[in-house]
Protein backbone atom coordinates (compact mmCIF):
# COMPACT_ATOMS: atom_id res chain seq x y z
CA UNK A 1 0.00 0.00 0.00
CA UNK A 2 1.39 3.32 -1.08
CA UNK A 3 0.91 6.29 1.25
CA UNK A 4 0.57 9.67 -0.35
CA UNK A 5 2.43 12.66 0.99
CA UNK A 6 -0.93 14.26 1.91
CA UNK A 7 -2.10 11.20 3.93
CA UNK A 8 1.30 10.99 5.63
CA UNK A 9 1.05 14.60 6.87
CA UNK A 10 -2.58 14.16 7.97
CA UNK A 11 -1.66 11.05 10.01
CA UNK A 12 1.42 12.78 11.46
CA UNK A 13 -0.65 15.79 12.59
CA UNK A 14 -3.34 13.55 14.08
CA UNK A 15 -0.72 11.55 15.96
CA UNK A 16 0.94 14.70 17.25
CA UNK A 17 -2.40 16.06 18.41
CA UNK A 18 -3.15 12.85 20.31
CA UNK A 19 0.27 12.89 21.96
CA UNK A 20 0.02 16.54 23.06
CA UNK A 21 -3.61 16.37 24.27
CA UNK A 22 -2.75 15.29 27.88
CA UNK A 23 -0.25 18.15 28.15
CA UNK A 24 -2.72 20.70 26.83
CA UNK A 25 -5.53 19.38 29.06
CA UNK A 26 -3.22 19.39 32.10
CA UNK A 27 -2.18 22.99 31.43
CA UNK A 28 -5.80 24.04 31.07
CA UNK A 29 -6.84 22.39 34.31
CA UNK A 30 -3.85 23.82 36.17
CA UNK A 31 -4.61 27.31 34.92
CA UNK A 32 -8.10 27.00 36.36
CA UNK A 33 -6.52 26.46 39.77
CA UNK A 34 -3.49 28.74 39.44
CA UNK A 35 -5.13 31.74 41.10
CA UNK A 36 -6.17 29.92 44.24
CA UNK A 37 -5.10 31.19 47.57
CA UNK A 38 -7.73 28.80 48.77
CA UNK A 39 -7.85 25.18 49.71
CA UNK A 40 -4.27 25.01 50.91
CA UNK A 41 -3.21 26.71 54.06
CA UNK A 42 -5.23 26.19 57.20
CA UNK A 43 -8.32 24.78 55.44
CA UNK A 44 -8.89 21.18 56.46
CA UNK A 45 -11.38 18.53 55.47
CA UNK A 46 -14.63 18.70 57.38
CA UNK A 47 -15.77 15.99 59.76
CA UNK A 48 -18.77 14.12 58.36
CA UNK A 49 -21.96 13.50 60.29
CA UNK A 50 -24.89 11.32 59.23
CA UNK A 51 -28.25 12.97 59.72
CA UNK A 52 -31.72 11.46 59.77
CA UNK A 53 -34.63 13.01 57.92
CA UNK A 54 -38.16 13.88 58.84
CA UNK A 55 -40.04 15.46 55.96
CA UNK A 56 -37.79 18.23 54.70
CA UNK A 57 -35.80 18.42 57.95
CA UNK A 58 -32.39 16.98 58.69
CA UNK A 59 -31.87 16.02 62.34
CA UNK A 60 -28.51 15.43 64.01
CA UNK A 61 -27.40 14.83 67.56
CA UNK A 62 -25.01 17.40 69.01
CA UNK A 63 -24.12 15.62 72.21
CA UNK A 64 -20.58 15.77 73.62
CA UNK A 65 -19.31 13.18 71.09
CA UNK A 66 -20.44 15.19 68.06
CA UNK A 67 -17.78 16.83 65.85
CA UNK A 68 -19.70 20.10 66.21
CA UNK A 69 -20.27 19.97 69.97
CA UNK A 70 -17.61 22.60 70.66
CA UNK A 71 -17.90 26.20 69.48
CA UNK A 72 -15.67 27.06 66.53
CA UNK A 73 -16.21 23.71 64.82
CA UNK A 74 -17.90 22.75 61.57
CA UNK A 75 -19.01 19.58 59.76
CA UNK A 76 -20.56 18.24 56.60
CA UNK A 77 -23.91 16.63 57.38
CA UNK A 78 -25.06 13.94 54.95
CA UNK A 79 -28.65 12.76 54.74
CA UNK A 80 -31.02 11.13 52.28
CA UNK A 81 -32.24 14.58 51.16
CA UNK A 82 -28.79 16.05 50.62
CA UNK A 83 -25.71 17.36 52.34
CA UNK A 84 -25.39 20.60 54.28
CA UNK A 85 -22.56 22.50 55.93
CA UNK A 86 -23.02 23.23 59.63
CA UNK A 87 -20.88 25.37 61.87
CA UNK A 88 -21.13 26.17 65.57
CA UNK A 89 -19.89 29.75 66.07
CA UNK A 90 -21.16 30.30 69.62
CA UNK A 91 -23.14 28.65 72.41
CA UNK A 92 -26.44 27.24 71.11
CA UNK A 93 -25.95 28.91 67.70
CA UNK A 94 -25.63 26.80 64.56
CA UNK A 95 -25.51 27.90 60.94
CA UNK A 96 -26.51 25.58 58.10
CA UNK A 97 -25.70 26.16 54.42
CA UNK A 98 -25.93 24.35 51.14
CA UNK A 99 -22.78 22.31 50.54
CA UNK A 100 -22.91 22.89 46.77
CA UNK A 101 -20.55 25.59 45.52
CA UNK A 102 -22.34 28.19 43.40
CA UNK A 103 -19.41 28.38 40.96
CA UNK A 104 -19.57 24.98 39.25
CA UNK A 105 -21.52 22.73 41.61
CA UNK A 106 -18.67 21.04 43.48
CA UNK A 107 -19.38 19.80 46.98
CA UNK A 108 -17.66 21.97 49.57
CA UNK A 109 -15.77 19.85 52.06
CA UNK A 110 -13.14 22.08 53.72
CA UNK A 111 -13.24 24.60 56.52
CA UNK A 112 -10.63 27.22 57.42
CA UNK A 113 -10.76 27.61 61.19
CA UNK A 114 -8.46 30.64 61.08
CA UNK A 115 -10.91 32.70 59.04
CA UNK A 116 -14.11 30.74 59.80
CA UNK A 117 -14.74 30.11 56.10
CA UNK A 118 -15.92 27.16 54.08
CA UNK A 119 -13.57 26.43 51.18
CA UNK A 120 -14.37 24.73 47.88
CA UNK A 121 -11.43 22.54 46.90
CA UNK A 122 -12.32 22.61 43.20
CA UNK A 123 -11.50 26.24 42.44
CA UNK A 124 -10.81 27.92 45.79
CA UNK A 125 -14.06 29.81 46.38
CA UNK A 126 -14.55 30.78 50.01
CA UNK A 127 -17.76 31.45 51.91
CA UNK A 128 -18.32 32.91 55.36
CA UNK A 129 -20.57 31.20 57.91
CA UNK A 130 -23.57 33.09 56.51
CA UNK A 131 -22.90 31.74 53.02
CA UNK A 132 -21.58 35.01 51.57
CA UNK A 133 -18.77 34.79 49.01
CA UNK A 134 -15.51 36.09 50.47
CA UNK A 135 -13.33 34.93 47.56
CA UNK A 136 -14.33 33.89 44.04
CA UNK A 137 -14.63 32.59 41.45
CA UNK A 138 -18.09 31.90 42.90
CA UNK A 139 -20.32 34.91 42.39
CA UNK A 140 -23.41 33.93 44.38
CA UNK A 141 -23.83 33.07 48.06
CA UNK A 142 -24.66 29.61 49.39
CA UNK A 143 -28.26 28.95 50.31
CA UNK A 144 -28.81 29.32 54.05
CA UNK A 145 -31.14 27.06 56.05
CA UNK A 146 -32.78 27.77 59.38
CA UNK A 147 -31.84 25.70 62.41
CA UNK A 148 -33.35 25.03 65.80
CA UNK A 149 -31.86 23.28 68.81
CA UNK A 150 -33.96 21.22 71.19
CA UNK A 151 -31.83 19.61 73.89
CA UNK A 152 -29.13 17.80 71.93
CA UNK A 153 -31.11 17.57 68.68
CA UNK A 154 -30.30 20.07 65.93
CA UNK A 155 -33.03 20.39 63.31
CA UNK A 156 -32.07 21.86 59.96
CA UNK A 157 -35.02 22.99 57.84
CA UNK A 158 -34.05 22.35 54.22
Amino acid sequence: MKVSRRNFFIKAIQGGAILTMPSILGSFLESCNSNITGPAGSAAGLATISGTTSGSNIIISVDSSSPIAKTGTAALVNSSIGAVLVDHPSTNVYNALSSICTHQGCQIGNYDTGSNQFVCACHGSRFDVNGNVTQGPAGAPLQKYSTSLSGTQLVIKV
